[in-house]
């Protein structure tokens, strides 16, 4: 597909008048029942045999991957498809990508590649000597990825090279996460450690019962680390200490949902368990609020409700307080949602190739310049009356500059592209 027929059916589909309320992804009644209202809906224009495997949100912008490698970027406010890359060879899957500054980090088993963010231009790509296993994670100055050698590996983001590496007892197959001075990394070998970002300085180590292969997740309580010893722990960030600890009924692969006052992790047998994250709950059942065993997984939180997907493939807006479901949505092949830590904003994706996207009523739509601002290069302008965007709380943990169409604050920034899609790389090459 090339780039002018990218960008011109991107327009079409937004530009024309509305589809009927017959073409919905998901029935309207039932959503505004729920406290939601569909905010964009986009159907990504997928080659013959390719499907959607994974679907993540990156500040401001969402990432779907193919089965076949191929990464789609777009706009998390508007919709607006801004481009596609080939990123890993068929059979690989797409993982998580971090951005530094306005560029996109993508990390498949043998290269870096760096892109940039908004008009997915290659910048370069560097051969890796050691087998990566996770996703980057990136502190705006540094890249940090897990290895299958038992390593830590730091690079600078701006240099592209090397800075030092850290040693852990196992592969790392848990993608590491940062918080203030600190990196925390798990491997498959039970422990957990913390050292600081800058110079590597080890600062504690925890052993848990089980491999841990879990993305770590980090907040103001501590860092969360769901462990296959059928447990989630929650460890002091500065010091090491565990503060508590839940066991259920099988073990934990995937990370929790957090937010300052409850975790919700998903456990096989149990469905989505919430906990009470804060003090006072000594005897470890008492921290089990509540347990919902058809919830599959959490998206986000409003302001007394939590939504989540069902194992049935329905959409469940649940009461935070004593997990009753209060109303349920069809959302039929909709098996990939995107978690939004602390937002009222759901994102939906299925293998065909649908994006579907739900906000509370009354919060202003994309207009039509908002649409084209999203299409432009950085630097080209906003033009004439375009809106505000909607303000609301962060969807991450901000790790980069550019401001987030999404958080609290923001003025509606030009957020072009010019839906490219490249094959060559601009910037150097060249192995570690």
């Amino acid at each position: 597909m090339t780039p002018s027929r990218i960008c011109a059916w991107t327009l079409i589909a937004w530009l024309c008048p509305l589809v009927p309320a017959a073409d919905d992804f998901l029935p309207p009644q039932p959503l505004y029942e729920a406290g939601l209202a569909k905010f964009w809906q986009l159907r990504i224009p997928l080659e013959k045999d390719q499907r959607v495997l994974d679907a993540y949100l990156v500040d401001d912008q969402l990432y779907l991957g193919t089965q076949d490698g191929y990464a789609y970027a777009i706009d998390a406010y508007t919709g607006v498809l801004r481009w596609v890359q080939p990123i890993a060879r068929s059979g690989y899957r797409v993982r998580r990508p971090c951005h530094a500054e306005d560029r996109t980090v993508f990390v498949t088993p043998h290269d870096i590649q760096v892109y940039d963010r908004r008009t997915g231009d290659g910048i370069s790509r560097r051969e890796l000597r050691f087998p990566s296993a996770t996703g980057p994670v990136c502190d705006g100055d540094r890249l940090f990825i897990g290895g299958l050698d038992g390593r830590l590996h730091v690079f600078d983001i701006d240099a592209e090279r090397a800075l030092w590496q850290v040693v852990v007892d196992g592969p790392i197959a848990s993608t590491p996460t940062v918080l203030g001075d600190f990196v925390y990394v798990a491997n498959d070998g039970q422990s957990v450690y913390a050292c600081t970002r800058a110079t590597k300085t080890f600062q504690w180590e925890i052993v848990t019962s089980g491999a841990i292969t879990a993305d770590l997740v980090a907040d103001d309580n501590g860092v969360y680390v769901a462990s296959q010893d059928q447990s989630l722990y929650l460890v002091n960030a500065e010091f090491g200490q565990i503060k508590w600890r839940v066991r259920f009924a099988s073990p934990l692969r995937e990370p929790p949902f957090v937010t300052p006052m409850t975790a919700y992790q998903y456990a096989l047998g149990e469905g989505v368990v919430a906990l009470e994250t804060g003090p006072g709950f000594d005897v470890e059942n008492k921290r089990v609020r509540w347990k919902l065993p058809q919830g599959r997984q959490v998206l986000a939180t409003g302001q007394d409700v939590v939504y989540m997907l069902a194992g049935d493939g329905t959409l469940l807006e649940v009461a935070i307080k004593d997990g009753q479901v209060r109303h349920t949505v069809a959302a039929s092949g909709f098996a990939l949602g995107v978690p939004v830590p602390d937002n009222p904003t759901i994102f939906l994706a299925a293998a065909d190739g649908r994006l579907f996207c739900a906000r509370p009523p009354g919060i202003p739509f994309p207009r039509r310049q908002d649409v084209l601002n999203a299409l432009r290069p950085l630097g080209a302008g906003q033009g004439e009356g375009a809106a505000t965007q909607p303000t609301s709380q962060p969807t991450t943990r901000p790790v980069t500059k550019t401001p987030n169409p999404l958080q609290a604050g923001s003025r509606g920034v030009p957020l072009g592209g010019k839906s490219d899609v490249t094959k060559g790389f601009k910037g150097k090459e060249g192995p570690e």
